[in-house]
């Protein structure tokens, strides 16, 4: 067994890079791009409002829905900023649904309002992107039951 190789890069005072620099093979249907990697799989612990930690693992090499996602937003100004986009690029209507998604838990019963907005490229020119909110469900869909917000 080897030796994990690890590089660390701080991005600013709160983002830390850890590179685990082993040599991997790619075992996902993902492709990379000539000039640029593109994500497979992230893991994130959230801190609940209860203060534990809850570890989630991002994969987008399945069928959740999650296929070529164009960005993940974790907080009030990022939902804004994509907010302010899908008006200007789609209307009000879809705007305003962004942000009452991110503002109101996706069920009544569910312990909290979503962790995170995932924003897809849309199909076609002629399409509205997907925005899939996560982490904030009692129960979370089966795989392929997620269902846009727009």
């Amino acid at each position: 067994m080897s030796a994990l190789r690890n590089e660390q890069t701080r991005l600013a005072d709160d983002i830390n890079l850890i590179y685990d620099m082993t040599n991997k093979p790619n075992r996902t249907n993902l492709t990379a791009q000539p000039d640029r990697a593109v994500v497979a799989k992230l893991r994130a612990d959230l801190v609940l409002p209860e203060n534990n930690i809850l570890t989630v693992d991002i994969d987008f090499d399945t069928t959740s829905g999650y296929h070529n996602n164009t960005m993940l937003v974790m907080d009030d100004f990022g939902v804004e900023i994509v907010a302010t986009a899908f008006e200007v690029k789609y209307g009000k209507e879809h705007a305003e649904k962004i942000r009452h998604a991110w503002a109101t838990k996706q069920q009544d019963d569910d312990p909290r309002k979503p962790t995170y907005l995932f924003v897809q490229k849309p199909i076609a020119d002629d399409v509205l992107p997907n925005v899939f909110a996560g982490c904030g469900a009692k129960r979370h869909a089966p795989e392929g039951g997620s269902e846009s917000i727009l």
